[in-house]
Parts: C-alpha cells; sequence; structure tokens
C-alpha cells in the first residue's frame, strides 16, 4: 500500500513537470501572486510547520521555483481539505498541526489540467476561504506587515493622562497615528509634545478598538497593547479569522458568545437581535469551547452549589464565618436529601474536620444564579444566568467567574426565547414569586461558545482581544526560517 502511494506521488510529479511546460506559475503572476497570499496568511496563523515551510520555499529567492509553487498549492488544497472535516471545537482550537499534507489523485490532476489549459488563476481563487471582507483583511495584512518593517520600540512607561507633556507624549502620538488611530497630518496649530483633547480621542478610539476600559489614560494595560509588534498582530487577526469559519455549522437563529470578547450576542434568521456583556470563566476555571442548545430558561433558578466551589471556596471561609451559609441563604443537604440542621453540619465541620454533604441557595436576591438561568445538555454542568452582580460588568476584563456563563441582559433573552407561550407580564409575575418554574422554549436555541481574539471593524481597522486562555502563545514567526526557530 505505501508502494503505491509513493509511485501515485512520483506520477503526479512527473504529470506535474510535463504539464508545467504548457504554462508556469511565472507566466500567470496574478495566479502565483494570490498562491503566495494564501500561503502567507496559513503560516502567519501558525497552523501547520510543513506549510509554513513550503511557503517559505515559495517565495524565497534561494528556494523559489516551479515545484516549489506547485507544492504549495497542493499543501494548500489538502489543508483545506481537511479543515472541511474539522468539527466545530477542533477548529476554535485550530488542531491543525498534525494534519496530513499528502495530495488526493484529484488535486494532483486538477493541478496538471490548470498548467495544461494555462488557468491557475481560477485553481488558486477556489482555496480563498470565505472570511467576510476578504479584500480588507487583505489590505490590513499588508498594512501591518509593512509597520514590521520599520522599528517598533517599547514605549511603555510612566501613566499618561490629558494635559501631561514631553517626550513620551510624542512617542504616544508617533504610535497612534502608525496603528491608524490619529490621522497622520499634523495639526499645525498644536503641540506635538502635549497631551490634548485630540490625542485624548485617538487613545479612546486604541482603548475601545482593543476592549480596554475607555478613559483616555495610557496605563499599563494600553501600553501592553501599544507595544505589540505589528507582525504578531497580524498572527492574531489571522489566527481569529480562521476560527471564524463556522458558517458551515450555523443555523439560521443561535447564540454567539464570544470568550475573550466577553460578549453575547442572538442571531434571528442572521439578523443581530440582542447583544449583552457577559462574564466568563477565569483562567483557573474556564469556560469551554462548546456547541449545545438552550432547552429550557429556569425561573427564579435554586443554585446547587458544583462541588469543586463548595471544597474550595465555600467551606474554607465557613472556618472563618460560621454564619456564612444563612446568611447567603443556603441550605445543607446530605446525601438522601434531607435539609440538615445547623447544629447537625457544624459538629461534623468543627469536631470532625469533613464536610460530607452539598449545598444549595436558595432563590432570592443574593442567589448567584440570578432569576434567571438557561440549561444547556453538556457534560460539564456549563450554563448561563443571571447575576446578582450587576457592578463586575463595568470592568474591562471579565474573565471572574467558574466557567458559567453571566449575562448582563439575561431578562432580555428570556423574553425572547420564551415569547412564543409567555407574555412578559406573565413571565413579571412568575419571577416575583420567587418560586422555581422550569419553562421549554418553543424550540432549542443552538449555542456556539468560541474563541475569536480579532476581527476587523466596520471602519476596516481590527479589533483586538487579551488571550485570556492563552490559546496564542509561542507562536512561530513566518518569517524567520523554521531550523532557526527549533
Amino acid at each position: 500500500m505505501k508502494r503505491t502511494l509513493v509511485l501515485s506521488w512520483l506520477c503526479g510529479l512527473c504529470l506535474l513537470s510535463f504539464a508545467s511546460l504548457a504554462s508556469t506559475w511565472q507566466q500567470a503572476p496574478q495566479a502565483r501572486l494570490q498562491l503566495h497570499q494564501l500561503g502567507l496568511e496559513l503560516a502567519l496563523a501558525d497552523v501547520h510547520p510543513e506549510l509554513t515551510a513550503r511557503w517559505q520555499q515559495a517565495v524565497s529567492a534561494n528556494t523559489s521555483s516551479e515545484a516549489a509553487d506547485d507544492r504549495l498549492w497542493l499543501g494548500l488544497a489538502a489543508f483545506w481539505r481537511q479543515w472541511a472535516t474539522l468539527d466545530f471545537e477542533q477548529r476554535q482550537y485550530l488542531s491543525t498541526g498534525k494534519l496530513a499534507l499528502e495530495p488526493s489523485e484529484e488535486e494532483l490532476a486538477r493541478l496538471s489540467a490548470a498548467a495544461a489549459g494555462n488557468n491557475r488563476l481560477a485553481l488558486v481563487r477556489e482555496l480563498v476561504p470565505g472570511y467576510g471582507d476578504y479584500d480588507a483583511l487583505k489590505a490590513q495584512l499588508a498594512r501591518l506587515l509593512a509597520l514590521a518593517d520599520e522599528p517598533w520600540p517599547a514605549i511603555a512607561g510612566a501613566t499618561l493622562r490629558p494635559g501631561d507633556s514631553g517626550e513620551a507624549v510624542v512617542n504616544l502620538r508617533r504610535r497612534l497615528q502608525r496603528l491608524g488611530d490619529l490621522p497622520t497630518e499634523p495639526d499645525a496649530l498644536n503641540d506635538p509634545a502635549l497631551f490634548d483633547q485630540t490625542l485624548a480621542a485617538a487613545v479612546a478610539s486604541f482603548q475601545y478598538r482593543h476592549g480596554l476600559t475607555v478613559d483616555g489614560v495610557v496605563g499599563p494595560h494600553t501600553y501592553g497593547w501599544l507595544d505589540l509588534p505589528p507582525r504578531r498582530r497580524a498572527q492574531l487577526l489571522m489566527r481569529s479569522m480562521l476560527r471564524t469559519l463556522i458558517g458551515d455549522s450555523l443555523p439560521s437563529s443561535y447564540l454567539l458568545v464570544n470568550i475573550p470578547e466577553y460578549r453575547l450576542r442572538l442571531y434571528q434568521d442572521r439578523v443581530q437581535v440582542l447583544e449583552s456583556e457577559v462574564i466568563v470563566g477565569r483562567d483557573s476555571r474556564r469556560t469551554p469551547i462548546m456547541h449545545s442548545a438552550i432547552t429550557n430558561v429556569v425561573v427564579n433558578p435554586p443554585w446547587n452549589v458544583p462541588n469543586s466551589i463548595m471544597t474550595k471556596d465555600i467551606v474554607p471561609k465557613l472556618y472563618r464565618d460560621p454564619d456564612y451559609i444563612a446568611r447567603q441563604g443556603f441550605e445543607v443537604i446530605d446525601r438522601a436529601g434531607r435539609i440538615v440542621p445547623t447544629e447537625e453540619w457544624q459538629y461534623v465541620l468543627y469536631m470532625e474536620n469533613r464536610f460530607p454533604f452539598r449545598l444549595r441557595q436558595k432563590p432570592g436576591s443574593r442567589n448567584a444564579l440570578g432569576a434567571w438561568k438557561f440549561h444547556l445538555p453538556n457534560n460539564e454542568a456549563i450554563y448561563l444566568h443571571d447575576t446578582p452582580s450587576r457592578n463586575l460588568f463595568a470592568r474591562d476584563s471579565r474573565a471572574l467567574s467558574s466557567g458559567c456563563v453571566r449575562v448582563a441582559n439575561a431578562e432580555q433573552l428570556a423574553l425572547w426565547l420564551l415569547n412564543a407561550n409567555w407574555s412578559p407580564e406573565r413571565l413579571a409575575e412568575l419571577k416575583s414569586t420567587k418560586r422555581t418554574r422550569w419553562l421549554p422554549v418553543s424550540e432549542p436555541l443552538p449555542v456556539f461558545m468560541v474563541y475569536w481574539r480579532g476581527w476587523l471593524g466596520a471602519d476596516g481597522l481590527p479589533r483586538f482581544r487579551d488571550d485570556i486562555y492563552e490559546f496564542d502563545k509561542g507562536l512561530a514567526d513566518p518569517f524567520v526560517p523554521l531550523h532557526r526557530q527549533s
């Protein structure tokens, strides 16, 4: 079997060599440029070391050749063929580094036919993914890579505020001009060393694009993004754009939770009808990448405390604060489902140094789930819910939960899900009773929890978010030969 595959590969190369007599990549410069662009995009995303090596060979003056371009096209074709077989989670994690890049017989035949028919451009265009505004993406990548050819010194230093002046302000102004948040044409009436209102507006624009607190003050978090090198920005943008390629999985109506953006969007018939800030799991208790569906809305849900939270967070508090359980509205439940009296669980905890019980928090103003819970069938006990801690939504970094997703506009989401059978008035009445009710939705709503750190805004400029779970750590630089990175 292995010998047959080798012979097939060698025969394919012979066909390609013969076909190249009819036309060459050099004779199709537009197709060759597009081929190298597609290779660059995946090399930037660092999704497969062999694919990066093929791109490097195709574009390097020392190794470029017709054969190198052929190998790059075959690698790209094999990559996208196998990408189509990946499931939702594999695409979010970019689990592509070990995909086999062997060409199929069909791909070899198509490449040979394109060479013979001098239609390489059509062959390459078949490999362009559905990124949305692909022309805008290419323009931003070109701009970022052009910036990468210029010096990019770190400018982080003392906190800067409107009214400050000095060389640090001059450096800040230059950096924002290069990143597109400040016009490059200087205002002759303004002092470039003064942190004026124009510069403050540019800082606010930059902060908005990066999901930071929009206050016009340049502190450590803002400096961190200002100093991020342009090539690294291009890599993050490309990795995120790849993760957005889930269109073949999306129904007409669905809920999308973008974890590092801390944002939820609801689509009905592919039109956004609701948007909400969310709180997601902290790094030690991550919100998982997952695909499920909301089947029920629980009104006034009790909170059955997960064992991990009980043992790590709550039980240690009880040694310091015995009244914590009563104050927070918890019930102590034994294995038989009996509510355990206070004196009994306290004796077991303090005298026997153990807590063989579970905890349930009754509905109410202190309940950690708030008034609404959105049930998702899954193996990780993850769901969406309301929260009484409304002040936390004002933070720019909201990786704060124990894994579940807290929704700022939970009531609006509940009304949308239940509007076929429940009026707002009836739901308000039900909520006011403080009694728990499980209400089925008329049709399960698909939910996709994704990890998209970069995308293009309506103005064409990229938006970026922090890598809260370090999914994009340690990327290989495609402009450095692979043997120098090992």
